[in-house]
């Protein structure tokens, strides 16, 4: 949704996760997949790009934000966080019947230094998933270390021009959404943009608990999230 808030500008060139040319085209087993090529070549890119202004994902750069912002001093970045229960359940039907999910997470779980699953966590996160990935027995109580984790790198990107945005907030206020995006990114937005079908999703129960300890730190990481974007948002406002 954020993608379609700027990619239907025609001044935008947009290019999804792992979309040629701007991502290592390699097999899904290698460690790089998915990730986003080294800076010089991406300069090459856009350089010859026809279009003014490129959109990327790199989901799988999220710990190089502020690092890939100071290297395009002129970029901006869009940081999209999600309550943990939702995005559990989003993985857990995403990878359904395709993959196994502790094995997809085994990266994570032993903080392979080669995988970017456990690349840029901060020693803090790397002891707690030391701690407790004993517990992590289930995809349930996996995937909520996994979204603690990717979460965790948020709070050491830091630099001004990364702005935080609630996917509750867009859903709920889509309009007002657009109009910090837009101020954001200094481009005028057309408010067309955000009038897409409204999402009602009933709520559904995880198949299984988790574990009290990561649970309680997933709540405490959601309340620092939220209160980022809120700030976030008080800022483009003023």
């Amino acid at each position: 949704m954020l993608r379609n808030f700027i990619g239907f500008h025609p001044a935008i060139h947009d290019h999804g996760e792992g979309d040629p040319p701007y991502f290592w085209q390699v097999p899904k087993e290698h460690h790089r997949y998915l990730r986003i090529l080294p800076e010089v070549e991406i300069e090459r890119l856009t350089n010859a790009q026809k279009s003014p202004l490129v959109l990327v994902k790199p989901l799988h750069d999220s710990q190089r934000a502020a690092e890939l912002l100071q290297h395009f001093h002129r970029s901006k970045g869009l940081w999209i966080f999600r309550h943990y229960r939702e995005v559990i359940l989003s993985h857990l039907s995403y990878y359904k019947g395709r993959y196994d999910p502790l094995t997809y997470l085994k990266d994570l779980l032993e903080l392979n230094a080669h995988s970017w699953k456990a690349e840029g966590l901060n020693e803090g996160m790397r002891d707690f998933i030391m701690q407790h990935r004993i517990q992590a027995t289930t995809p349930t109580a996996a995937f909520a270390l996994f979204w603690l984790a990717r979460n965790s790198l948020l709070l050491h990107q830091k630099h001004p021009n990364l702005l935080v945005v609630n996917y509750a907030d867009l859903i709920a206020d889509p309009q007002r959404a657009l109009m910090m995006i837009s101020q954001h990114i200094q481009m005028d937005l057309d408010p067309r943009y955000a009038l897409f079908p409204q999402r009602r999703e009933r709520p559904q129960l995880l198949p299984n608990s988790i574990p009290e300890s990561i649970l309680a730190a997933c709540e405490a990481m959601h309340t620092k999230l939220c209160a980022m974007s809120s700030n976030l948002s008080s800022q483009s406002n003023s």
